[in-house]
């Protein structure tokens, strides 16, 4: 089995990384071949929405480094996306991932129903664990209405892709503390097992 944990902080060593590392180390004491990528130290870009990519689904126009690594996830049985939250939402690095899926999306209008599809040319069946680390506690007690919608939305990723499980890992309550994942013996055992279970 292949697992790939892609983390989108922007903070080297941080919580986000810390907790991606251990999801992937429970996939590998399990056998797992695994890899870890950090997007900061990529060259990225966002969307151009230049609708290039609907010449050829699934292949994005962009040269940069996230369009081969946008390919190589449909070799993998298992992705970890892991997010820290800044302002309510996913970081910047990680948003520029998401739209960049787009690419996958196909879309247009049945000749024979005239009604409208969409579908993700994207390998469907593959296993999901999504990790989120932010400073709020949990129940927050600021807005926490958008963290509803923040949930639903990262869901709805993994499902977009067609996902045969979706896993979450959340860490509340860090503050602006890099190392307060590491310090939490329950939260990196958390982390462990749903490696383990991919």
């Amino acid at each position: 089995m292949k697992v790939i944990g892609i983390n989108a902080s922007p903070r080297k060593n941080a919580n986000t990384q810390t907790l991606v590392e251990s999801v992937l180390n429970g996939a590998a004491q399990n056998g797992a071949r695994t890899r870890l990528v950090n997007l900061r130290d990529l060259n990225i870009n966002g969307c151009l929405g230049c609708e290039g990519c609907k010449k050829h689904i699934g292949k994005c126009v962009q040269k940069d480094d996230l369009t081969p690594l946008l390919q190589e996830l449909k070799d993998y049985d298992a992705i970890v996306l892991g997010t820290p939250v800044y302002w309510f939402h996913v970081s910047a690095q990680f948003k520029m991932l998401v739209d960049r899926l787009y690419s996958f999306l196909e879309y247009g209008t049945d000749p024979e129903t005239g009604k409208d599809y969409y579908r993700f040319e994207f390998p469907a069946g593959k296993k999901f664990v999504v990790v989120v680390s932010r400073g709020d506690g949990e129940p927050t007690q600021m807005l926490p209405q958008f963290y509803d919608y923040l949930n639903e939305w990262l869901n709805m990723i993994p499902l977009s892709l067609g996902a045969s499980s979706i896993d979450f890992v959340h860490h509340y309550g860090a503050e602006t503390d890099r190392k307060s994942a590491k310090n939490n013996a329950g939260l990196i055992e958390k982390a462990q097992a749903a490696g383990s279970r991919l």
